[in-house]
């Protein structure tokens, strides 16, 4: 590899690192939420809407957990910067 390649790549922040490990964790628990609320069409039975009810609740509560944390240490994660798999 060139010199001139190791010179120009910038070596991430920690900032950077946990803004990025936010935006990962927000984006897989979004799809995961869309994913659930997707499945409510799909199930008729009292024990699998039980189900999708409490993992929906889970996934929300996770999200909001994830939110006051980022908040706490000044880390914004705007909707368009959420990671794709």
């Amino acid at each position: 590899m060139k010199i001139s390649g190791l010179l120009s790549k910038k070596e991430e922040s920690g900032d950077d690192v946990r803004r990025k490990m936010f935006a990962r964790e927000c984006g897989e628990l979004t799809e995961r939420l869309a994913d659930i609320r997707a499945n409510f069409d799909n199930v008729t039975d009292t024990a699998s809407i039980d189900a999708l009810i409490y993992e929906e609740n889970a996934v929300l509560c996770r999200l909001e957990q994830l939110y006051r944390e980022a908040r706490a240490e000044g880390i914004t994660v705007e909707l368009h910067e959420r990671i794709k798999k």
